[in-house]
């Protein structure tokens, strides 16, 4: 099950941190967030507090976990590298997700004493849980594409200017800003300031107490832009232009 595999795998080599622990302090920062907005209990936080705990389910690609093995123990990082993101809906990872809800919620419910509605996890409102995970650095979007069974199917692009010709639709980071406005960089921001925190042996705790809005979480993210993003290259050596991703998450907030 998701929780067992997320409780022995690496989410950050720093300290050494597991999935599990990564992806409850996301949640935990994504509850302080939609308090911070008014956002109250209902099927939209159910989806956005889910895809909070999933986001990172690509970081199990075991390719992936030898990247971080590697930083871990002051390795040179191995030849084959791979972007977690895009191993969203490899090895099996949504079926995992699907088996896993269950134990999600009494996860959730037992740890914030947050009570998940499984019914508002299911059906469609699962593609934007899968599109949250997928976009969640900015770099790629989902395309839903038919394939040559006539099937359309979920699929990784990171070309956001290219069509292809199979192509039915695409959920992209922009289409989950617009929808779940102010909360659709939520995904992004919970795990920037869970992994920040983390990194520099920080209490997200005291960040909260120093904000009184949004935009005020905003502004001190831009600020600690570069030395978030330093972090996070020790084990991802790409270029995540965090500085300019804020700023674009922050253009409709006041």
């Amino acid at each position: 099950m998701l929780v067992e595999r997320f409780k022995t795998a690496l989410a950050k080599s720093t300290g050494r941190q597991s999935l599990y622990d990564h992806a409850m302090a996301c949640v935990d920062v994504a509850l302080r967030l939609a308090k911070l907005v008014g956002e109250g209990p209902g099927p939209r936080l159910d989806w956005l507090i889910f895809a909070t705990f999933v986001h990172d389910v690509g970081k199990l690609d075991p390719y992936f976990q030898a990247m971080l093995e590697a930083a871990a123990e002051g390795k040179p990082l191995p030849r084959k590298r791979v972007k977690h993101e895009a191993s969203t809906f490899d090895y099996n990872h949504p079926q995992l997700v699907e088996e896993s809800k269950e134990a999600i919620r009494e996860e959730l419910r037992g740890a914030y004493g947050y009570s998940l509605e499984l019914a508002n996890v299911s059906g469609e409102v699962m593609d934007h849980i899968w599109a949250f995970a997928v976009t969640h650095h900015g770099f790629f979007y989902v395309s839903y594409e038919r394939d040559r069974n006539g099937i359309v199917r979920p699929l990784i692009r990171r070309q956001w200017t290219s069509f292809y010709p199979n192509e039915e639709r695409r959920i992209t980071l922009v289409d989950l800003l617009f929808e779940y406005h102010p909360l659709g960089g939520l995904v992004i921001i919970a795990d920037l300031i869970a992994s920040y925190c983390h990194e520099q042996g920080k209490d997200y705790q005291t960040l909260f107490g120093k904000v009184s809005s949004l935009g005020d979480l905003f502004e001190r993210l831009i600020t600690y832009a570069d030395e978030i993003e330093e972090g996070i290259k020790r084990y991802d050596p790409r270029d995540y232009s965090l500085k300019e991703t804020l700023t674009l998450l922050a253009g409709g907030i006041r």
